[in-house]
């Protein structure tokens, strides 16, 4: 699979253990290199698109693409930060075949501040998303509130939630992006192993 030029992909120094989409969202979340050297060094093939809101059409049909690649290692995960977790959601509600889960972390939606979902890119529904899921939110997030996240969220129907506590708007690089990093790898061990999903919940 050759990565388009707002692409990166990178592949672990290993037999490949999974393949991830990040999909992130420009500023001020656009630090995922933590997370794409946790994922590396978990074994994951990691394809990075920094900023979907430059040409979400071509962050879909990549999202896409590689999702629908047989000849990638599964299982296959969209991981979206801010606006790149709209998309990723917008995405996982069409049911691509090869999708295995999704990661949303500090999701954009309608009611958000400061940050516009860019055209071609739709909030569905929560209840469309029939993959599971693992919801990451910081309870200080000044553009999409903790309320209207949750509000959101509670209708994923194989949905577990992390609040970051103290966490911005770019939990992935943030201060608790180790902690972060290391429950989306635990989910994404679990979708390999074929365990339950449902750990967390609201409070």
């Amino acid at each position: 699979m050759t990565a388009r030029p707002f692409d990166t992909l990178r592949s672990p120094g290993e037999e490949p253990r999974g393949t991830a989409v990040l999909l992130g969202g420009g500023a001020p979340d656009a630090d995922l290199e933590h997370l794409t050297e946790h994922l590396l060094l978990s074994g994951f093939t990691v394809v990075v698109v920094p900023d979907v809101s430059a040409d979400p059409v071509a962050a879909r049909s990549t999202a896409l693409r590689t999702v629908q690649d047989t000849t990638t290692e599964r299982p296959h995960v969209l991981i979206g930060s801010g606006v790149g977790a709209t998309l990723a959601a917008d995405i996982a509600a069409s049911r691509p075949v090869g999708l295995a889960a999704v990661v949303l972390a500090n999701i954009v939606t309608g009611a958000s501040r400061d940050v516009a979902i860019p055209a071609g890119v739709t909030l569905p529904k929560a209840r469309d998303i029939l993959h599971p899921v693992l919801f990451v939110h910081g309870d200080t997030d000044p553009v999409t509130d903790i309320a209207d996240a949750a509000n959101w969220a509670t209708q994923l129907p194989f949905g577990a939630v992390r609040i970051v506590q103290r966490g911005g708007h770019g939990v992935l690089g943030g201060d608790s992006k180790r902690s972060v990093a290391a429950a989306i790898v635990l989910f994404l061990e679990r979708q390999r192993a074929g365990a339950p999903v449902l750990s967390d919940g609201f409070a």
